[in-house]
């Protein structure tokens, strides 16, 4: 899965451009660099509608009635048939723009939890494939996952879809599921990081420092 990540750019305008996408007024101004993106909270999207491309803000997790809880994930094997996500799959493609995602090591058990970070190895932009909605005049979305590879399965058997630029291009025009395959083992390191992340309030850069007391190391 993916419960949390980080898009640490300075310039948002950067990364629209990047992504050849029109930033929603007011989001450059508003922006702040995000350590720590937990659901719920609104963070920026490209989605396309005609032919026209945009980054805009979207609440992360899609609801379904009754449900209360919000989907902040969706497999890539079964979103294109699962009642909750088909309709999106088909026509609302989304990708999240983000430089990093977490997962954990050790038990539920409080201060044995490990936040470890995957991130590209030369800090490069990472497009996970995602869906979106809208509702009440609000965006959602929620990130599409699918089988971890050879990094991310030491830790959780499961990882965001990441898409290249040129996939980008293809999800966004076509509901393939064939362009959400896991990515290569060279596309991402793994590195221990603060348990400061652990709280959902923090959100700043001291969440990417190493943990208490050790070096920061970069794991396997």
């Amino acid at each position: 899965m993916c419960g949390r990540f980080t898009l640490t750019a300075k310039d948002l305008g950067r990364v629209a451009t990047a992504l050849g996408a029109e930033l929603e007024s007011g989001l450059s101004a508003a922006w702040q660099p995000r350590y720590n993106v937990a659901p719920t909270q609104l963070h920026p999207i490209v989605r396309e509608e005609g032919a026209h491309r945009s980054l805009a803000r979207a609440a992360w997790g899609l609801t379904s009635s009754p449900g209360p809880t919000p989907h902040i994930n969706a497999r890539a094997e079964s979103a294109a048939t699962k009642p909750t996500f088909r309709r999106a799959f088909e026509a609302r493609r989304c990708v999240v723009p983000a430089d990093g995602f977490y997962e954990w090591t050790g038990g539920p058990g409080k201060g044995t939890r490990q936040p470890v970070w995957f991130h590209a190895p030369d800090g490069a932009l990472l497009l996970l494939a995602g869906l979106w909605e809208e509702r009440a005049g609000t965006l959602a979305f929620t990130i599409l996952t699918t089988a971890a590879n050879d990094v991310v399965a030491k830790v959780h058997d499961r990882m965001p879809a990441l898409l290249s630029r040129a996939r980008m291009d293809e999800w966004l025009a076509r509901p393939d599921a064939a362009l959400l395959a896991p990515a290569a083992s060279d596309a991402l390191v793994a590195t221990m990081v603060s348990a400061r992340v652990n709280r959902v309030a923090a959100d700043d850069p001291d969440c990417l420092a190493p943990p208490s007391g050790a070096p920061q190391l970069t794991l396997f």
